[in-house]
């Protein structure tokens, strides 16, 4: 697993005269996701492209949604205010303190949530467009620095990832957020996190119904998919565990 994390990257490029476009890696050998805005025609897209086509003329890359710069600009709109509301109620209706977080003995990791992590974990060149996973990286770093929750590690403004080590087994239990200006500790727990996100989803796949196109039809089914079968394939999981 830590072979395939170093494997990992992400590549931003961005011009006035072509817009921008950001390409990540998938599951798939010799395949990346794209997403982007092309300036010239006025589009936002998301595609996959094929790397091990090489041959000249021939295609590489699944278009799976376009959509206009108006259309689309005018869905964040719309969608902004919904989301920002969904967020606060979230994050404001799960209010507890050190004691009950202690209680479960969870345990935080103090390097990933560091100023440091970044700058350690990952390569920038290109003038920060090209993002990838040090190979030389020691993951010891993180490894070593697994705790059980203290006082200290709730600093204002930062978000931590709760876990629980249990049989053998360290599992993801939530989120703990401690902003300043919130005058309080905030715990999701990882269920209600994973249903406000697939509350989320359901209501963007809906807006995109109401509006259907052709290419948007690709985008919309896998949605319709991924919200009827939200887990793993056995095929997929195992292909992530290797």
């Amino acid at each position: 697993m830590i072979e395939d994390l170093k494997k990992l990257f992400l590549r931003f490029n961005y011009s006035d005269e072509n817009g921008f476009i950001v390409n990540a890696p998938t599951l798939n050998e010799g395949e990346h996701l794209s997403i982007g805005f092309d300036n010239k025609r006025k589009e936002f897209n998301i595609h996959f492209t094929d790397d091990n086509i090489n041959e000249s003329g021939a295609k590489r890359r699944n278009f799976i949604f376009t959509m206009s710069a108006f259309r689309f600009f005018l869905f964040l709109n719309r969608f902004d205010t919904f989301y920002k509301h969904s967020i606060v109620n979230l994050i404001l209706s799960s209010k507890t303190n050190l004691g009950k977080l202690k209680k479960h003995k969870f345990i935080v990791n103090t390097f990933v949530t560091s100023d440091e992590a970044e700058d350690k974990l990952i390569h920038k060149r290109k003038n920060g467009r090209h993002w990838k996973f040090r190979k030389n990286f020691d993951f010891d770093l993180i490894v070593d620095n697994f705790k059980y929750l203290e006082q200290e590690d709730l600093s204002s403004n930062k978000i931590l990832l709760a876990y629980k080590y249990s049989k053998g087994n360290l599992s993801l239990q939530g989120f703990i957020y401690n902003f300043e200006h919130l005058t309080g500790i905030y715990f999701v727990p990882i269920k209600k996190y994973n249903r406000f996100a697939k509350n989320i989803a359901i209501a963007m796949y809906n807006y995109l119904n109401t509006y259907p196109t052709e290419e948007t039809l690709p985008f919309r089914q896998q949605m319709y998919e991924r919200l009827k079968h939200p887990y793993l394939s056995k095929e997929e999981a195992k292909r992530m565990q290797r």
